[in-house]
C-alpha cells in the first residue's frame, strides 16, 4: 500500500498505474509517463550528468542519485540508529527495514503463497517465481489499484 498526506502525492503515485506515456524519446522512441523521466532519460543517451557534486568531481543524471552519493559519500553522520543494537544508517528506511530483523515483522506477503519478506526488494525477487515477473509493492495509503 502506498501513503501520502496530499492529494498532490496521491495523483502522481496514480500515474504510476496509468498506461499513458505521452513523453517519447526521438532518439529510441521509449515512451514515459513524465516529462521529468523522459528528461532523465535523454540525460543517458547524450551521457548529460547535469547533478554535479559540490564536494567532488562526480555527476549524475538524477538530483536523486546526487542526494544519495551525497548521503553516503560525504557525511559521516549517521542519524538513525537502532535502540536495540549497534546499527546506524544515514536513511530512516534502512533502519525501519533494520528493526524488522529485530522484531520478525514481515509486511510484505506474496498474494499467491504464504510467503512473506522484511523488504519489498526480497519479495519481489520472490515473486518471479511464481509469474516470471516482478510486481511493484506499495504499502500505507489504500491506493484503489493495489488490494495487497
Amino acid at each position: 500500500l502506498f501513503t501520502t498526506f496530499s492529494l498532490s502525492g496521491l495523483k502522481r503515485h496514480m500515474k504510476k498505474h496509468s498506461h499513458d506515456k505521452p513523453h517519447q524519446c526521438h532518439i529510441c522512441l521509449k515512451a514515459f509517463r513524465t516529462l521529468s523521466l523522459l528528461h532523465n532519460h535523454l540525460n543517458t543517451h547524450t551521457g548529460t550528468k547535469p547533478h554535479k557534486c559540490n564536494e567532488c568531481d562526480m555527476a549524475f543524471v538524477t538530483v536523486g542519485e546526487l542526494s544519495r552519493h551525497k548521503r553516503y559519500k560525504h557525511t559521516l553522520e549517521k542519524p538513525f540508529k537502532c535502540s536495540i543494537c549497534n546499527y546506524c544508517s544515514v536513511e530512516a528506511s534502512k533502519l525501519k527495514r533494520h528493526i524488522r530483523s529485530h522484531t520478525g515483522e514481515r509486511p510484505y506477503s506474496c498474494t499467491v503463497c504464504s510467503y512473506a519478506s522484511r523488504d519489498t526488494y526480497k519479495l519481489k525477487r520472490h515473486m518471479v517465481t511464481h509469474s516470471g515477473t516482478s510486481p511493484t509493492v506499495l504499502r500505507g495509503h489504500r491506493c484503489s489499484i493495489h488490494s495487497w
